[in-house]
């Protein structure tokens, strides 16, 4: 690490400029990729990730600028906006290096690597990931997001690339020994290398105390903001609470439901959920809406909702799918962008502004009875109710967010339950109506199999404790969608993604977990042994491709992309709980469904590969622990 910032120290900082073309298309046009397609007319010459940048940049002796995000990414767009169209940024990167953009939800192998370095070498992850390699793919420089010039003390895009250019051509060798550290540092975090041993017990106990130290009982929730809704954690506590009835875990999710159900983070017109709360009290949500999140959370809500307590928000945000979310065919979207047109002024863009609202809209739309409830319940302010806004994107305008319950709320205004009810459901009609007539959001029409998959899961399970058949008939619908388009029956083989009738790239691990999870939930909840079946042919294809025989555990990717630096094998539970805990887990369950004592047996020999990293960090994998209670309870 010495040497590493030793590197960054030497960094020197000047100006280079160089006549590019705007209008040409670059690399990208032909890509089926959203996110790539926004970047075709970038006068940076962008090349997709593959061997005509790779080799081009040998050749040319040139380090690799590679570019991650995704679509519906803010700071992708305002990155893309600041440095990206800016002639003299380009200028730079189309001489001196070759520059590499990468849609992380196409291909997660790569941004697990370069997310990673991000992580070591700056602190922190995020997208866009900004990294500079050598030609050999290595990571030297790794950040997020980076304005294009220097301001306020922060070193910008432009020097940052001057810097590297001098130092490419002077110091070579020393960037070369930096990027060989860094990519040992991040096969050290990634590649999973066990020495014999096993999981302890104790871990769960660990687990849960974990979670119970980093809630937050005032707003639900654990730890600190900004707050993520990590579906992982709510599992891993449902099922404890299964073997401790007792204990505080099952009351933990509920609370935190309940108030992210009050909460911005929550649509409360449209129904979903928005990404995370950058606040502690879910109120002021990062706005855009991932379909993995929808699935996620909705299976979660169905694992808790006893005495159908939150019956109302899954058939609210399952219509919301249904409705925004879908092709004609079936697919499932993967995301809906957080910036939009506003409403009042239609040359401004800004994060929230399909979502929010000024108290005069609501003046003309509510009458008298409904603004004296609304505005009372919703915090409804004439100068807007975001009271600490750094960024002055939410000046002057309100985010629908509760504090209190509808019937503390009631109660105050000397309302019936039943009476503020229709009221505020009147209401919302009302709003959801208007909202109509806004610029939509950009939505990402990409359909991407793992995220389907969780979608799928949820569909099913709806149907199964629900019993409302547009939701067996939406899961069906899917899962044919899925074997027509995203896979080969041949080969058993999935894929990644469909659009525009065009389906790319392989699948990976998640791909094909989360499908035979969501295929399990669809027999369970049918009957119909045709899902069975396919669940059992998708796991012999995953053993098959990503299996480690050695050491155990599942690969993340395949190991036919040779321009990877190496296959990971990951269990940390962030956004999207970890392919290997959900593997374990189809193992458990398929070792009885289909009566192969085997697949239990790869269950624990996966399970207790990981007892390094388990042992020491128990809160990082709840997903794992989970699967932990499973297999004691086999």
């Amino acid at each position: 690490m010495k040497t590493i910032t030793l590197l960054l120290s030497l960094l020197l900082f000047s100006h280079i400029a160089f006549a590019a073309n705007k209008s040409k298309a670059n690399h990208l046009l032909n890509e089926s990729s959203p996110y790539l397609q926004q970047h075709a007319y970038n006068p940076v010459n962008w090349y997709p990730w593959g061997e005509e940048a790779f080799s081009r940049a040998r050749k040319e002796n040139k380090p690799l600028f590679i570019s991650i995000g995704y679509s519906t990414c803010h700071w992708c767009h305002v990155m893309a906006h600041e440095s990206f169209e800016n002639q003299k940024i380009a200028d730079i990167l189309n001489k001196h290096f070759i520059s590499v953009k990468v849609d992380r939800e196409e291909r997660p192998d790569i941004d697990r690597i370069y997310l990673t370095a991000a992580e070591i070498l700056a602190g922190y992850g995020g997208w866009p990931t900004t990294i500079i390699t050598n030609t050999q793919l290595q990571p030297f420089f790794a950040n997020t997001y980076i304005p294009p010039f220097a301001k306020n003390g922060r070193k910008g895009l432009e020097d940052i690339l001057n810097s590297v250019t001098t130092l490419w051509r002077d110091d070579k060798t020393r960037i070369n020994q930096v990027a060989s550290e860094v990519t040992a540092l991040i096969k050290a975090q990634l590649i999973n290398k066990t020495t014999e041993g096993k999981v302890k017990e104790s871990g769960i106990e660990k687990t849960y105390q974990a979670f119970v130290s980093s809630y937050d009982a005032e707003h639900g929730g654990f730890g600190n903001a900004p707050k993520f809704p990590r579906s992982a954690i709510f599992e891993f506590l449902l099922a404890y609470a299964k073997t401790q009835p007792d204990s505080k875990a099952s009351n933990m999710v509920n609370k935190t439901f309940e108030h992210m159900l009050r909460g911005g983070i929550y649509d409360q017109v449209g129904g979903g959920f928005h990404r995370y709360s950058v606040d502690a009290r879910w109120k002021v949500p990062h706005f855009e809406k991932m379909l993995y999140d929808q699935g996620l959370i909705i299976n979660s809500l169905l694992d808790a909702n006893h005495e159908k307590k939150f019956q109302n928000t899954i058939d609210h945000s399952l219509q919301f799918v249904l409705n925004n979310m879908r092709s004609p065919q079936g697919g499932f979207y993967s995301a809906i962008d957080a910036d939009s047109t506003r409403p009042d002024n239609q040359a401004e863009h800004g994060e929230g502004a399909y979502y929010i609202w000024k108290k005069s809209e609501l003046d003309n739309l509510l009458n008298s009875d409904e603004q004296k409830l609304f505005y009372v319940y919703y915090n409804i302010k004439e100068k807007g109710n975001v009271s600490s806004d750094p960024q002055k994107e939410f000046t002057g305008l309100n985010i629908l967010h509760a504090d209190e319950s509808l019937n503390t709320i009631a109660k105050d205004l000397s309302l019936s339950f039943t009476s503020a009810s229709k009221i505020l459901n009147r209401s919302l009609k009302k709003l959801a109506k208007a909202r109509k007539k806004r610029p939509l959001p950009h939505l990402d029409d990409k359909v991407i199999t793992s995220w389907n998959a969780l979608m799928l899961k949820a569909t099913a399970k709806a149907y199964g404790q629900i019993k409302n058949k547009k939701y067996l008939d939406a899961s069906i619908k899917n899962a044919r969608f899925i074997h027509r388009y995203l896979y080969n029956p041949t080969n058993k083989q999935l894929y990644r993604s469909y659009r525009n009738g065009h389906r790319s790239g392989e699948a990976y691990l998640d791909d094909y977990a989360y499908m035979t999870s969501a295929l399990i939930s669809l027999y369970k909840n049918t009957g119909d042994r045709q899902w069975l079946i396919w669940a059992d042919n998708l796991m012999q294809q995953q053993i098959a491709l990503f299996y480690d025989t050695t050491h155990h555990g599942f690969f993340d990717n395949t190991a036919n992309d040779k321009n990877i630096l190496f296959r990971s094998k990951e269990i940390y539970d962030g956004s999207l709980p970890s392919a290997n805990a959900i593997s374990v887990e189809n193992l458990i369950e398929l070792s009885t469904l289909l009566k192969k004592p085997t697949w239990a047996s790869i269950a624990s020999q996966s399970l207790h590969s990981f007892h390094q990293r388990m042992n020491e960090l128990h809160e990082n994998y709840p997903q794992m622990y989970k699967s932990l209670i499973l297999l004691g309870n086999k």
